[in-house]
């Protein structure tokens, strides 16, 4: 009698852990799902490879202007405190459709908006929103690449760990090397999301 409840027991243990891998082997499976389902909103572009340039001057196609921004595959650049710098492309072409001499044929300019109440200029001060940007910022900018009448440039955001939440409106204009006023602007949201997994 000793020896059937000793198997009995062994069965149940084995069938306890059993149970406990195929349940955690599921959790992790569910959790890896809803990461990829979450973090496909906070894509940023890597580099400027043709795809991407050849995307940017498709949208100069649809009527948008000398100047375009690519954020990926959503309208809002949303970076998770500590992650990696986040990208965004920027493209310009020529108003009147020259072709450009150099990188700094057409420049660029970033400046912070702050006409929001809940703004990170607000939340976090001026000081450390600026420093949310590698990318210079209230400066003239040279594009990183150029072809024909078009150039184009990479925009690096990077959000230290321990940030607070925070929108902010960034604006972007663009002009002409020898002109002192921008001939075009155009905005982009950065949101700074939660920090953690997702």
């Amino acid at each position: 009698m000793v020896n059937k409840n000793r198997e009995g027991a062994l069965e149940l243990s084995i069938g306890t852990i059993v149970v406990i891998v195929i349940g955690m082997s599921m959790l992790i499976l569910g959790l890896v799902l809803v990461r990829t389902i979450f973090s496909g909103s906070t894509q940023s572009i890597d580099s400027l490879n043709d795809q991407v340039q050849s995307e940017i001057l498709g949208l100069f196609g649809d009527g948008n202007g000398n100047l375009v921004i690519k954020l990926g595959s959503a309208d809002t650049a949303k970076v998770k405190p500590g992650s990696d710098p986040f990208k965004l492309g920027i493209g310009v072409r020529h108003p009147d459709g020259l072709a450009l001499t150099g990188r700094d044929s057409l420049q660029y300019k970033l400046t912070l908006a702050d006409d929001s109440g809940n703004n990170c200029l607000r939340v976090l001060g001026k000081e450390r929103a600026e420093r949310l940007f590698i990318t210079r910022l209230n400066n003239w900018n040279s594009f990183d690449e150029f072809s024909g009448s078009t150039a184009f440039a990479l925009v690096q955001v990077q959000v230290p760990s321990g940030t607070s939440r925070c929108t902010q409106k960034v604006n972007v204009d663009m002009k002409l090397k020898e002109t002192q006023t921008a001939s075009e602007g155009k905005s982009f949201i950065l949101e700074v999301a939660r920090e953690g997994i997702f």
